[in-house]
């Protein structure tokens, strides 16, 4: 038997090994070799010798310090293109020691970004001793590497782990990353139930895939907002209150999510028994409650369930229904479901908006008998989720389901100004031209009319170097040697609270090697914006940058496998808070897509008194003072809007029996200027965008309004990647939004150290919506 059969064979404790040895030595003094008796014990005790030696060498080596694993996402489950919660499992070595974790990954073009623990947390480090720490990254390849550093304080690199996306994750393996389409729904203290939902709907494997992915613990939840990037709604259970104990130890992890409902997020509430506890004064989940709980009461009717669930299955035992619902008082939002005389006796179902988000309350536990044994259960969970039927999954001419936002990036791409972009067939026609000329053609020039063969070696490269002389000069005349920025905003204020968000995609043209140490100066009608004013422990920073790559296979599609390869060995970093991004390489006459987001509060850019009437009617006026004149302005409610005129910078809007409103649909894609794609008979069918348009107004319309302008019906596919754009859902309830575009105020600016990345050929598109509350009529 080999050394290295024993090896395998034996536990890996060196002591253990070493008792191992001395039993496979005593057998092998069976064989009895020459020598006799004697010789046999000279042999056996020197072979255990010789086996137990380097494993006492080994015992007595100190501990190394080792990174055994990363945990990505949620159990597993991230998104390319968003960012993710990152888990590092250390172990000690020999020494305890403060230091720093950087995590390297490629984007979307294959150039390595890092990010790091910040430098205000330091990781502790023990001598033999398991520990963790948590970030954030950003994976922008299916197949692409992670590598994990340990960096001392001194930013030497102690210890380094490479781990790669595999079947299982374990050992040196991370599970693979998800499309960005996928739609992620996930769920806390939720034992069954909404997986189910997914796999009726025979996605898996799909670009359009729903996936349940679960929170197992507290400890799950992130601690920053945009931790919560991937994630398209939580539904959050009640069966057991004792997992959301540890939040009331760890209030960061409440601020990031209020944040990010705030910020255009969705939570879905099942709240019954254990409601003291949890929604009650000081409950962790109090401050998304749209009501106040006042006391538990008993639910007798089932009617008001099955009605909402739209289910004609009979609840259980319904005759004889005792269940224990919460009791809400001073409700905000739509009441859905009741049981009561009126709606405000015991609100069951609510539904409210909750910044620019939307929080879901249904005041019992579908997991709670007799619910948990109905057949309409599914049913009543698709209805308070808002669960939507997969899309059309069918590819586009491009190979590969085609999103919005790839559709928005090109169209930017095209939209450069003082730049011709050169067609690809023009390109493989010069092609092959140049092979005609450096083949058949220099072999008749020096053949036929020079007739000296050897003469190639003069005609051969001087033709290599003219071709190559006039594509430089071809290249520098069609692209220049200027920067250029396309850049379209869009920023949603809350008028409310003042609160607003920014959404920033930013193409830029580089026209010759460079890097870049980029950061956004977040501006409102021409002016900075400031932070908010509120206190917000959650999530401190107002910005947050990126790079944004495509959604499929293209040459920067994140779904490339890995496969994308870059001349740039030297990557570049985003700054621990992610409010920068730093070295950012960007090749020669090359384009680069970034996003950004931002928060702020803003003092009243609206004026508004508005009313809400019968028949989704308004009646009232709005005075605009944003500072800057607004265009293509619609004013909407529930299924009908208005078309106003613009609105100088001081004007007063008045909404009365004059203005004759039209169907929302209608109004945006005249504010978009489509209205050639309406129908011109009926028996045409409803309008659709063009697949191949490079119409940006068009575009972001879409992509703002995508369920109300008829989803992958009018788009003619999917608005998921970049999905808490869309606004639809707000149109319902007690607001209006406002939209306008800002024709004057260029936006917000990146800069590059102490440079604007600017010119003046620049082109830019801003969109303002603001949502306005309705007064209550008296």
């Amino acid at each position: 038997m080999s050394r290295s059969a024993l090896e395998a064979i034996v536990p890996c404790s060196p002591w253990l090994r070493q008792g191992a040895a001395l039993r496979a030595a005593a057998a092998w003094s069976a064989v009895r070799p020459p020598g006799g008796a004697r010789g046999c014990k000279c042999f056996a005790l020197l072979l255990a010798l010789l086996l137990s030696l380097p494993q006492l060498a080994q015992a007595q080596e100190p501990p190394k310090l080792a990174i055994p694993a990363l945990k990505l996402g949620f159990n597993g489950a991230y998104k390319l293109g968003c960012w993710t919660p990152a888990e590092v499992i250390l172990q000690g070595g020999d020494e305890d020691f403060t230091g720093a974790i950087q995590l390297i990954t490629p984007d979307s073009e294959g150039v390595p970004t890092s990010v790091f623990s910040a430098p205000d947390r330091p990781v502790g480090i023990f001598a033999g001793k398991p520990s963790s720490t948590r970030l954030y990254v950003r994976p922008g390849q299916d197949g692409g590497a992670y590598e994990v550093r340990v960096l001392d304080e001194n930013g030497k690199t102690r210890a380094k782990q490479r781990f790669i996306p595999g079947p299982e994750p374990g050992d040196e393996y991370v599970t693979y990353g998800s499309p960005s389409t996928n739609r992620f729904v996930a769920t806390f203290a939720m034992p069954r139930g909404i997986a189910e939902l997914a796999r009726s709907e025979g996605t898996q494997d799909n670009p359009l895939e729903t996936r349940v992915v679960e929170f197992t613990s507290a400890a799950d939840w992130p601690t920053e907002w945009y931790g919560y990037e991937a994630i398209d709604v939580l539904c959050l259970g009640s069966t057991d209150a004792e997992v959301y104990r540890p939040l009331a130890a760890n209030p960061q992890r409440i601020e990031a999510l209020r944040k990010w409902i705030d910020l255009g997020g969705r939570v879905v509430i099942f709240c019954g028994a254990n409601a003291p506890e949890l929604i009650g004064p000081d409950g962790p989940l109090a401050a998304f409650v749209p009501g106040k709980y006042d006391t538990m009461t008993t639910l007798r009717e089932a009617q008001p369930i099955e009605g909402f669930a739209n289910s004609t299955e009979t609840i259980p035992g319904a005759e004889n229904l005792r269940l224990q619902v919460p009791k809400l008082t001073n409700v905000t939002g739509r009441i859905l479901a009741f049981s009561g005389s009126n709606s405000t006796d015991m609100p069951l179902v609510v539904r409210a908006r909750q910044g620019l988000g939307e929080v879901t309350f249904v005041a019992f536990d579908p997991d709670a008998a007799p619910i948990v044994d109905w057949a309409g259960r599914p049913n009543l969970l698709r209805q308070a989720l808002q669960w939507s039927p997969a899309g059309n999954a069918d590819n586009n001419n491009y190979g590969y389901q085609d999103d919005l936002i790839d559709r928005l990036r090109r169209s930017l791409d095209v939209a450069f100004q003082g730049i011709t972009p050169v067609p690809f067939g023009l390109v493989a026609l010069l092609v092959i031209g140049y092979i005609l000329l450096i083949g058949p053609g220099d072999y008749f020039l020096v053949k036929g009319l020079l007739k000296r063969m050897e003469l190639t070696w003069i005609t051969f490269p001087l033709i290599v170097v003219g071709v190559s002389g006039a594509a430089y000069w071809a290249a520098h005349w069609m692209k220049g040697d200027s920067l250029r920025v396309n850049q379209v905003e869009f920023v949603d204020v809350d008028l409310t609270t003042g609160a607003a968000r920014g959404t920033v995609y930013t193409h830029f043209f580089s026209p010759r090697v460079e890097r870049y140490d980029l950061a956004l100066a977040p501006n409102f009608a021409g002016k900075p914006v400031g932070e908010p004013g509120r206190p917000d422990p959650g999530a401190g920073q107002s910005q947050l940058v990126a790079w944004l790559g495509s959604t499929g296979y293209g040459l920067d599609g994140m779904r490339g496998s890995g496969g994308q390869t870059t001349l740039f060995e030297q990557g570049y970093a985003f700054s621990p808070p992610l409010t920068e991004i730093v070295g950012l390489p960007v090749q020669e006459w090359s384009t680069r897509t970034l996003v950004g987001r931002w928060t702020g509060s803003l003092v009243e850019p609206i004026a508004a008194e508005l009313r809400g009437l019968a028949d989704d009617l308004l009646a009232g006026h709005l005075t605009n003072r944003t500072g800057v004149e607004l265009q293509d302005c619609v004013l909407m409610h529930g299924n009908l809007a208005y078309a106003l005129p613009n609105l100088a910078d001081g004007a007063v809007a008045t909404i009365d029996d004059t203005l004759q409103p039209t169907r929302v649909k209608t109004a945006l894609l005249a504010a978009a200027g489509k209205q050639d794609a309406l129908p011109a008979a009926p028996n045409e069918g409803p309008a659709r965008l063009e697949l191949h348009s490079t119409d940006v107004p068009q575009l972001a319309t879409a992509m703002m309004f995508h369920d109300v302008l008829g989803a992958e019906a009018y788009s003619q596919g999917p608005s998921r990647y970049q999905a808490f754009l869309d606004m639809s859902r707000l149109l319902q309830g007690n607001q209006a939004i406002l939209l306008a575009r800002a024709a004057e105020a260029k936006g917000s600016n990146w800069t590059d150290g102490d440079e604007t990345l600017a010119s003046d050929q620049d082109r830019r598109w801003v969109y303002y919506r603001f949502v306005i509350p309705l007064e209550e009529e008296e």
